[in-house]
């Protein structure tokens, strides 16, 4: 009676794993196959533009001064554009970035740009589109990855919709492991291959093995991309065990822009005061004051943040008088912020260096492995259950 009701139960979620699967499925075999390109998303972005991106390192590396640098990139602005943040080379080869924003030609919208700077020489090394809003193959090829990945390139609408396909995905790898356990606690079957199996069993363990190894690390990255996808639910939820801070504090400027020009601090002035409050670390960007009445925003990467690529430790600064208006510690954060924090770099890889990385490549194709060994499955039964009725 009870391995009836088992079996019942388990009819129920084989249903449920076998259209979740069939159906959003093929929306995460293109996340899944762009996700696997993101794992290194910048060492293939500095090589298919390295003419732009990577310089000559002098035999004794002097960086010129950020003046000097930022001053290069906004003459080579167009007229009329705005400089948004710079971005610093995440190594001692690479050269900095400067963001601008200007009207797209013909449109009524904004599209970014970047500026390429040597940051030994101040001098121009390239320029590039790098998002257009509304036209998503004017990106170069791994923004367009990127957009394909977390919005399949339909901006806010789609990535409300990648967040539903995780959440769908999350229901059917569940289901699906529901179905793989063994109601005879037969676990070493239910863990390889059979052998000297026909074609139909080898694609069922295919999907079985596939399925049951790549979940280990299929739910992390589908629970980080929820998360992702819905942050501020995500966060809310995170809340309920331990407080989460906005990751934009409240502040007002200290001072309010003067009628006479006023004089803004200069940039390396900027840097001196993000290294009296934070003297370790490596600069990641510096956010432009808006407008007049704006701040700076600095981000400083601490040695021991899961991110690497970027940073949660940032401080806002008074664009003219140099005044601190805000912090984002790390040493402050409750553990509620720690989760947070690990959430992003565990879903690109990040957080474990190169392993972690190459660990994302291959978990990326699990989804396309998956629903191909899947749909054939299937397909088999189908025809399975097609042939008995013709016999009968």
């Amino acid at each position: 009676m009870l391995i009836t009701a088992r079996k019942h139960r388990r009819k129920f979620w084989l249903l449920l794993h076998r259209y979740l699967g069939l159906f959003a499925g093929a929306i995460f075999v293109i996340i899944g196959l762009t996700g696997s390109l993101l794992a290194f998303e910048h060492p293939l972005d500095e090589w298919l533009n390295t003419n732009m991106m990577t310089v000559n390192r002098p035999a004794t590396p002097v960086r010129a001064s950020l003046d000097a640098i930022v001053s290069a990139g906004l003459r080579a602005m167009p007229f009329g554009a705005k400089a948004i943040n710079l971005d610093y080379p995440r190594h001692e080869g690479l050269a900095f970035a400067l963001w601008f924003e200007q009207t797209s030609p013909g449109r009524d919208y904004p599209e970014r740009h970047q500026i390429f700077i040597d940051p030994y020489r101040a001098q121009v090394t390239g320029q590039r589109l790098l998002i257009d809003f509304h036209r998503i193959w004017r990106d170069p090829l791994l923004d367009f990855v990127l957009r394909l990945h977390y919005s399949l390139g339909f901006g806010e609408n789609g990535m409300t919709l990648v967040g539903w396909v995780g959440i769908a995905m999350l229901l059917s790898v569940l289901a699906g492991l529901i179905v793989w356990w063994p109601l005879t606690g037969k676990f070493r079957s239910a863990l390889t291959f059979k052998p000297k199996a026909s074609r139909e069993r080898l694609v069922y363990d295919l999907h079985k093995v596939c399925g049951i190894y790549g979940s280990i690390v299929l739910v992390v990255l589908i629970a980080t991309g929820i998360y992702l996808a819905f942050p501020s639910y995500g966060r809310d939820l995170i809340g309920l065990f331990s407080p989460v801070a906005s990751p934009w504090p409240e502040y007002s400027s200290q001072s309010p822009p003067h009628t006479n020009s006023p004089k803004t601090l200069r940039l390396t002035e900027l840097e001196a005061i993000v290294d009296t409050n934070f003297p370790d670390g490596e600069f990641r960007y510096i956010v432009f004051p808006s407008d007049e009445s704006g701040s700076y925003e600095i981000g400083k990467r601490a040695p021991d943040e899961p991110n690497r690529m970027q940073t949660q430790r940032r401080i806002w600064i008074d664009q003219y008088n140099g005044k601190v208006l805000a912090i984002r510690d790390r040493s402050s954060r409750s553990s509620g912020d720690a989760f947070v924090e690990w959430l992003y770099p565990l879903h690109t890889g990040e957080a474990f260096g190169l392993p972690g990385c190459f660990i994302v490549l291959i978990a990326g194709l699990f989804p396309a492995s998956l629903y191909i060994t899947g749909y054939i499955r299937w397909r088999q039964k189908k025809r399975h259950k097609l042939g008995l009725r013709r016999v009968r």
